[in-house]
């Protein structure tokens, strides 16, 4: 193994599978080049007896299998210096076409693209380092998984920091917005200088995680309109505060006369590990509050994330009482008796009641575990993930149910309402899944559209 090449990287040259040729990668910045750049690479790579010539993902164009004693003249023929392809350095300025070629640029990505590559292309840190930019907000130079990203807006840049894909992929959390130019570039310049002073062999993101980000910012004299002590108001109680409290989806079930029912509940958590006891709160006007307080036993099956919403409507805003909803539904009787949902779980727990709590209208139960299994890998649905990417309410009767703010802006058109799960239908926002673009008026919307939400028809949603 000892007598096998490694990469070359003060010949810009990149060991390849075989251990024998190398890969060169011309700096080519924003992947712009001129016909007589295309012919040198064409040229030099057929005299060289190249095995290929690759297009990068980082918008350069790689020749691979090259000899290692042709690796300083063929960068001679090309008239170039060995470019950084590797190495702990920036080793990529990606940008878009932006408002120089591009139709929907709102910002010149080309220009700034090309003086963040003249400022720092090569430029030596403690890991590798990798700059987008994005002339609008579809990020087509994917800024959101580089190092620094940034992303052109009606209002200016969004610098964003702390971003990779790697094998453990991280999404940039934004620094600043609303930038000029020379706002955006002297902010770069001051992420790098801070960055440089980090010792360790890491990625910006792990060092964005260890100081947290609001720190970051401080250090890097980031003011924000309005200081953050001065928006804090404490004569109110904003609900939405309670959004950022940690819940997660569930179906909640039980028994009474061998009927099986099962609710959606947001509010399960463990309170011990010996014995093992879990606590979930239920309405009092539930048929599953009347179970529990019956059978003395309750179940709760986890929803992963890519539960349906009809499916979250069918045990969210229906009643037992009127529908058998486990019909046309997988699940098991557990030791308890109670309902082991199997469809879109990923686990489950069943338990026998120990003991209650009134907490005002709910009933905090919290009981013993009998058994508990992993059904399937995946992620839990999370309360967050629920209401910011499913676009979930939760129904009256929920411990956490909030109310709609129904002086939400709209571009156009009147605010409808569902009058079963509280859904808000906002013109300016659409129900793109449901196939209703954004800006499309409610009364423009075809009859047989559903609730994306609890999944009933048109004619219950009511003017707000």
């Amino acid at each position: 193994m000892s007598g096998k090449k490694r990469d070359r990287l003060d010949k810009g040259a990149i060991v390849q599978r075989d251990r024998e040729t190398f890969a060169i990668v011309p700096h080519l910045p924003g992947g712009l080049c001129s016909p007589e750049i295309l012919h040198k690479i064409a040229d030099a790579a057929k005299k060289y007896n190249a095995a290929t010539i690759k297009a990068t993902g980082a918008q350069r164009i790689a020749i691979v299998g090259i000899k290692e004693e042709d690796l300083d003249n063929i960068w001679q023929d090309l008239g170039m210096k060995p470019a950084a392809a590797v190495g702990m350095c920036v080793r990529s300025v990606k940008f878009c076409p932006g408002t120089a070629f591009c139709r929907l640029g709102q910002q010149d990505a080309v220009g700034i693209g090309m003086k963040l590559d003249e400022l720092y292309h090569a430029y030596e840190l403690p890991s590798k380092f990798k700059i987008g930019v994005s002339g609008c907000t579809n990020s087509c130079s994917e800024s959101w998984v580089k190092d620094i990203g940034l992303i052109g807006t009606k209002k200016g840049w969004k610098v964003v920091a702390g971003g990779n894909a790697a094998s453990r992929p991280m999404i940039a959390q934004v620094v600043a917005d609303g930038l000029t130019d020379d706002e955006a570039l002297d902010l770069v310049k001051r992420i790098i200088e801070r960055f440089k002073k980090y010792t360790k062999p890491m990625r910006l993101g792990k060092l964005i995680l260890e100081v947290g980000i609001d720190a970051l910012k401080r250090e890097l004299g980031v003011k924000t309109k309005i200081a953050v002590s001065e928006k804090i108001d404490i004569s109110k109680i904003n609900e939405k505060s309670f959004f950022n409290i940690n819940y997660g989806l569930y179906i909640v079930g039980s028994v009474k006369d061998g009927k099986s029912n099962g609710q959606i509940a947001n509010t399960v958590f463990q309170v011990s590990d010996d014995p093992p006891t879990i606590a979930v709160s239920i309405n009092k006007k539930n048929l599953t509050y009347e179970n529990i307080k019956d059978s003395g036993v309750f179940s709760i099956s986890i929803l992963s994330e890519e539960t349906p919403m009809p499916f979250i409507a069918n045990f969210g805003f229906k009643s037992g009482r009127d529908t058998n909803k486990l019909e046309g539904i997988e699940y098991k009787s557990g030791i308890t008796g109670a309902p082991i949902i199997i469809d879109n779980v990923l686990s489950f727990v069943e338990a026998k009641v120990v003991g209650e709590i009134s907490a005002g209208f709910h009933t905090i139960f919290m009981g013993q575990i009998q058994s508990a299994d992993v059904i399937k890998q995946g992620k839990p649905m999370s309360y967050a993930y629920y209401h910011k990417v499913k676009k979930g309410t939760e129904p009256p009767g929920a411990p956490t149910h909030r109310k709609e703010d129904l002086n939400k802006k709209t571009t156009t058109g009147d605010i409808y309402r569902c009058e079963v799960c509280g859904y808000i239908y906002d013109p300016a926002e659409g129900d793109p899944d449901g196939g209703i673009e954004p800006g499309t008026d409610f009364k423009d919307i075809p009859d047989n559209w559903e609730c994306p939400v609890c999944g009933v028809k048109k004619s219950n949603f009511v003017k707000v």
